[in-house]
């Protein structure tokens, strides 16, 4: 194995190590002077979900009969409700990555990219926690997960990448742009609605195709397709091109990122 080979997966070894301790910094700090602590990463999701069941169950009901994969229709939301709480969190908390850390940018041989990334990972661990919690739900409700609940790491995984991409790339954005923040606080309202949570994505009708351009749509299917005991399959209710539009998503938001933040890599440090 030559020098090169080493020392790039040493500076690997060395940017998953920093994601982490700046995780754990983030993770202290956010929840060090809450009396509920990390229960607020479930406290959150779970009174927003009292609002849609009741908005959803009573004065708008949506039609289960037409979309009887929504059913249970708690279980619905709520494996809708955690990833959205854990994007919408992350990206908008790592916008600011850069300018808060102005310290650490001027270091030399920093690698700047771990900054909005440990960010990210503190809101990861966030919904590895609650995700458990649905567990709850399976014996209220009386059914059981699906088979495909063993692909549930790998739609995690896939969705921390896009996140993380996006994160990074709005991090960027604020160096130079300081509105990005107050632009990404702005967006967040209609993502949430242009994100099939509270409905599935057939309820959209003649927009249904538009909201590929959601990068988070695509997760939302699989998601569901883990979690709902009676999910449409992976052909016959378009689940595995759920997969691949996921798939292209994240290979190109990672892609484009990784491109972008070694362009700003000599200015970044000016600019802060």
């Amino acid at each position: 194995m030559d020098e090169s080979t080493l020392s790039h997966r040493g500076g690997w070894r060395r940017r998953v190590e920093l994601i982490r301790l700046l995780a754990r910094k983030e993770w202290h700090i956010r929840y060090r002077s809450a009396r509920l602590g990390v229960a607020w990463a479930v406290v959150q999701p779970l009174l927003l979900l009292a609002v849609l069941l009741t908005v959803f169950g009573r004065v708008v009901p949506l039609d289960h009969q037409r979309y009887p994969e929504t059913q249970p229709y708690p279980l619905f939301l709520l494996s809708g409700l955690f990833p959205w709480h854990f994007a919408s969190i992350a990206f908008s908390s790592a916008t600011t990555a850069f300018p808060n850390s102005r310290k650490l940018i001027l270091l030399a041989g920093f690698p700047r990219e771990v900054l909005p990334l440990g960010i990210v990972a503190a809101h990861l661990l966030n919904l590895l926690i609650t995700l458990p919690l649905l567990a709850v739900i399976y014996l209220w409700q009386g059914v059981a997960p699906p088979p495909s609940l063993v692909l549930l790491p790998l739609v995690v995984v896939l969705q921390g990448v896009i996140v993380g991409a996006m994160s990074v790339l709005s991090a960027l954005s604020c160096v130079r742009l300081t509105d990005t923040f107050f632009l990404v606080q702005a967006l967040l309202l209609p993502w949430f609605y242009v994100t099939p949570i509270f409905y599935p994505r057939a309820a959209a009708g003649g927009l249904a195709g538009w909201l590929w351009l959601n990068p988070l749509t695509g997760i939302f299917e699989l998601y569901r397709k883990t979690l709902m005991p009676n999910w449409p399959g992976w052909i016959d209710g378009g689940v595995l091109w759920s997969l691949l539009i996921s798939l292209a998503w994240a290979v190109g938001l990672a892609g484009f990122a990784a491109w972008l933040m070694r362009r700003a890599e000599a200015t970044i440090a000016d600019w802060i």
